[in-house]
C-alpha cells in the first residue's frame, strides 16, 4: 500500500501542476478559447485511459503478479479523470454562473467547483452537462477505488 500512496501522491501532484498550468491560460487567453484548446485534448487522453483500463489493465489483473502494477496504473489514471472533471466543472460554473462563483469554488480548495457546476447545470436545466459531470465523478472515484482494490489484492498476494 505504501507504493500506491506514493504513486497517488505523485499523480496528484502532477494533476495539480497541470491544473495550475491551465488556470493562467483560462484567464489570459479567455475562457472560450481555453475551453476550445484544453478540454478536447484532455477528453482524448481520458478516452485513451478508459481504453487502456478496459482492454489492457483489467485483463492483465487476472495475473496476481501484475495486480500491483495494474492497480496502481488504474489509480493513477483516475487523476486524469479527476482533472477533466475539475476543468469541465470550472468552465461550466464560469459559463453558467459567472466568474465570481468559479473563483469562489477555487478559493474553497477547488472542491466547491464540482458541486457548483452540478447546481448551475441543474438550475439552468442543462441535464446533459449535469450527467457528464456526474459521470466523470463516477469514473474518477470508480477508477480510484478499483485501482486500490486491485493493487491491495496484489500486495496481499506478495506477502503470502
Amino acid at each position: 500500500m505504501g507504493f500506491l500512496s506514493k504513486a497517488g501522491s505523485i499523480a496528484f501532484g502532477i494533476a495539480v501542476f497541470l491544473g495550475l498550468l491551465a488556470l493562467p491560460f483560462l484567464f489570459f487567453a479567455g475562457i472560450t478559447r481555453a475551453y476550445e484548446q484544453i478540454i478536447p485534448p484532455l477528453i482524448s487522453v481520458g478516452w485513451i485511459c478508459i481504453g487502456l483500463i478496459l482492454f489492457v489493465l483489467l485483463p492483465l489483473s487476472i495475473f496476481k503478479r501484475l495486480r500491483v502494477f495494474t492497480g496502481a496504473t488504474i489509480y493513477i489514471f483516475s487523476y486524469v479523470f479527476g482533472l477533466l472533471s475539475f476543468l469541465i466543472s470550472l468552465l461550466t460554473t464560469w459559463f453558467l454562473w459567472g466568474g465570481f462563483w468559479a473563483i469562489l469554488g477555487m478559493v474553497l480548495l477547488g472542491g466547491a467547483v464540482v458541486p457548483f457546476a452540478l447546481l448551475a447545470s441543474a438550475f439552468k436545466g442543462m441535464w446533459t452537462l449535469f450527467f457528464i459531470v456526474v459521470g466523470l465523478l463516477v469514473i474518477t472515484w470508480g477508477a480510484r477505488i478499483v485501482g486500490m482494490l486491485i493493487a491491495e489484492s496484489g500486495a496481499n498476494h506478495k506477502h503470502r
